[in-house]
């Protein structure tokens, strides 16, 4: 399969596009979106858990005027958690849970006096994946992408310095983790048809798909080093993915709706830095969660994150604004 850049608003799950090791020993993880993290049942009766951010751009510092530049208007990104009994592919039936996300924002490229057309990006994902007690092993994920990327720093023209995608990015389980099939759909192609290929999984660290795994990292300590493997989107193989830097620190959510209620709220949080550990790492994520406590009253929450956008041109900065969780 011919490699693509995924670039501009792709995150390492949501959009950083601004599109592990073996021997490692497996997570440890818990239920921290529940009040109670020693739960497992995820039952269809939960009600869905809605989180939604707010994504603001903030350009890099210096430049010049004949520089190439990309601008972004506030946008919006949205995580929905629910569950629902789904056929596997042995042909039983199970409670999975279903995870979806949306990334919606606007802006345009410029160089000196020269503008490009006002874009809208918009990126969705949707991961079905077990319970704790299977380490939230994935089943299948889907990312649709419809979007607008740099392409180098410093172009000829204005027109050289962006391109435009919308493909679709498909993967698929067996049962066991040892393999995968990845399908690519460039959805701009005259007769678009996927591009299929099978990957072997190996052995080691907890395996996640990438479209999860802001949601997994809820679920375990972040006080320390995690280590697990993913398939990296742009080197279309499985690599070690790990956080580093982890630090105890707050959040302040200035205007924010918790469970109803709005006001300003003071999380007590942990901060890392989230990144593939190989030749073409991409973009380093800095994220900051909710550290679950009693009563558990964040959930474990992505409270804060900061995605660079690609050749240094900024960074996107998505902050919580409403959280409603779910009952149980």
């Amino acid at each position: 399969m011919k490699k693509i850049k995924i670039a501009g608003l792709v995150l390492l799950a949501p959009l950083a596009l601004l599109c592990a090791c073996g021997g490692t020993p497996t997570l440890a993880i818990s239920a921290n979106w529940y009040s109670d993290p020693a739960l497992t049942d995820n039952s269809t009766s939960d009600k869905p858990e809605t989180l939604e951010y707010k994504v603001e751009f903030v350009k890099p510092a210096g430049g010049s005027a004949n520089a190439f530049t990309v601008d972004y208007e506030t946008g919006t990104y949205r995580t929905i958690l629910k569950s629902e009994r789904r056929q596997l592919s042995d042909g039983t039936n199970e409670t999975v849970y279903v995870y979806s996300t949306e990334l919606a924002i606007s802006g345009y490229y410029s160089m000196g006096d020269k503008k490009s057309e006002v874009f809208q990006d918009k990126v969705t994902t949707e991961a079905v994946f077990r319970n704790v007690n299977k380490q939230l092993a994935p089943i299948s994920t889907k990312r649709e992408v419809a979007c607008t990327s740099p392409r180098q720093l410093a172009p000829e023209t204005l027109e050289d310095g962006y391109r435009s995608y919308n493909y679709v990015y498909e993967t698929s389980y067996d049962l066991e983790l040892t393999k995968a099939k990845a399908a690519y759909t460039d959805l701009k192609a005259e007769n678009p048809s996927p591009a299929e290929q099978e990957l072997p999984l190996g052995k080691g660290a907890t395996y996640l798909d990438n479209e999860q795994i802001l949601f997994a990292l809820r679920g375990v300590n972040l006080a320390s080093i995690v280590n697990l493997r993913s398939i990296n989107p742009v080197e279309r193989q499985v690599q070690p993915l790990a956080t580093s830097n982890p630090a105890s620190t707050t959040v302040e959510l200035n205007d924010a709706t918790i469970g109803g209620i709005k006001g300003k709220y003071t999380v007590d949080a942990y901060k890392v830095d989230l990144s593939y550990q190989s030749s073409h790492p991409g973009a380093t994520q800095t994220l900051w969660y909710a550290k679950p406590n009693s009563p558990n009253t964040y959930r474990g929450a992505l409270l804060s994150m900061e995605a660079p956008v690609m050749y240094g041109l900024g960074t996107l900065r998505y902050t919580l604004v409403s959280a409603d969780f779910t009952d149980k």
